[in-house]
């Protein structure tokens, strides 16, 4: 796995957590900032117009001869991120990575404006573009990230087969790249680092992978389908320091926390091992003999109505397997937050799921599986092997991602007595 510091604008965040958060969110903006003015600046020095001549488009500001550069430069009543100085006027920028946008700084720095001065605007949040529209002002300008990775990769593709500019493209290319790992694009599809991680851990790579999963999970809640709303909640799975323990890195779409709903912890995920990215639907929580809770709910009714999960299997459309697992305490005697591993107990294709028998064979399987200090657990499957063109493809991976869990749905409709 290549270590994400190996890229030319990656960094290395300070040593304690507990202190440093705040501060953290300080040094990735102030280091992105430097990362996207260096990386102008340096296509100035070596005359790469093409690269400036599309960022002054992208933010709207007529294209002049470009002076100087300068990071975090006193104004009279403000200290922007960023300046680029023109021969008569100059261009500010603000950035914002972690930490909200504030108005009242924005105003600051439209007072700090000479007459044909711009103010530039850089944000990973979509709202803060609704904000400054409402300035209606005509100095200022509003980019997202996301449109900054997308612009570049676009003039990257235009001049890929260009071998003298091949130097200043392979650092365009690791800009861009640094983007990706710090999620401040979109979902942008996943690399063989991903997958590798798992093959050989680096604790560093923890926050990279968490985010990349975050940002695919909302990014599919945006297009998921109104019949499955109440799936909407994100949550990211917590990857423990003792990786050895760990075997994958997962996101789940859930419903909101809600007491008074036995099945509120069943759920879908998306998750990322050595060798695949798997969408589950997971059915968890309680034992085959507990009949308020999910595992028990799901026991009896396999038992009472084999035809009917029959029928659900019928309407699945994907390849997908019914995999049982045990829950296990990592440590003691007891599954608590933070203190569960799944271990494969048993795997069958959900379409080789045919007769009755077949589903009376699957309560036979959970009756196994229960047993102390193990519970079961279980896991609608559909995997897609690193090394996939669909993983390297947003939208495609989304469609199918979402297209999987409309198909699986139905097992949990089946639980909660929906079919």
């Amino acid at each position: 796995m290549r270590d994400p510091h190996q890229n030319i604008f990656y960094y290395y965040r300070g040593p304690s957590k507990k202190i440093q958060d705040s501060l953290h969110d300080v040094q990735v903006e102030d280091n992105t900032t430097k990362a996207l003015i260096n990386l102008l600046e340096f296509s100035k020095r070596v005359d790469f117009s093409p690269l400036l001549r599309s960022f002054l488009k992208l933010i709207d500001v007529p294209r002049k001869q470009i002076t100087s550069f300068r990071l975090q430069e006193h104004e009279d009543q403000s200290r922007p991120d960023g300046v680029i100085n023109f021969a008569d006027n100059k261009v500010i920028i603000e950035v914002k990575v972690a930490a909200p946008l504030v108005l009242d700084q924005i105003y600051r720095h439209l007072q700090s404006l000479d007459r044909d001065d711009f103010l530039i605007v850089i944000t990973n949040n979509k709202t803060d573009s609704d904000k400054i529209k409402g300035l209606r002002n005509p100095k200022i300008r509003y980019i997202s990230w996301k449109d900054i990775h997308y612009n570049f990769v676009s003039l990257t593709n235009e001049i890929q087969g260009n071998k003298q500019l091949l130097p200043i493209l392979e650092l365009v290319k690791d800009f861009i790249n640094y983007l990706e790992v710090i999620v401040m694009t979109e979902f942008s599809g996943f690399k063989d680092e991903d997958f590798d991680f798992w093959i050989k851990p680096d604790i560093r790579y923890i926050p990279i992978l968490k985010n990349k999963l975050e940002s695919l999970a909302k990014s599919i809640k945006q297009d998921m389908p109104v019949r499955l709303s109440k799936y909407s909640h994100v949550y990211i799975g917590k990857i423990s320091r003792i990786i050895r323990d760990e075997r994958s890195a997962w996101v789940a779409l859930k419903k909101k926390k809600d007491k008074k709903d036995a099945l509120n912890q069943c759920n879908f995920t998306i998750e990322v091992s050595k060798s695949s990215l798997v969408i589950n639907a997971v059915i968890r929580n309680g034992r085959t003999d507990n009949s308020r809770k999910p595992l028990g709910i799901f026991y009896k009714k396999l038992s009472n109505n084999p035809s009917g999960f029959l029928n659900v299997i019928q309407r699945i459309k994907v390849d997908g397997s019914f995999v049982v697992f045990k829950r296990l305490p990592k440590t003691g005697r007891f599954i608590k937050r933070g203190n569960e591993k799944w271990v494969k107990f048993f795997e069958i294709k959900l379409h080789d799921i045919s007769t009755e028998d077949d589903v009376r064979y699957l309560c036979g399987i959970l009756k196994k599986a229960d047993s102390r200090p193990a519970s079961p657990g279980i896991h609608a499957r559909y995997s897609i092997d690193r090394g996939s063109a669909i993983l390297t493809d947003p939208e495609k991976l989304k469609k199918k991602i979402i297209s999987t869990i409309v198909s699986f749905k139905p097992i949990l409709d089946f639980l909660e007595d929906r079919c």
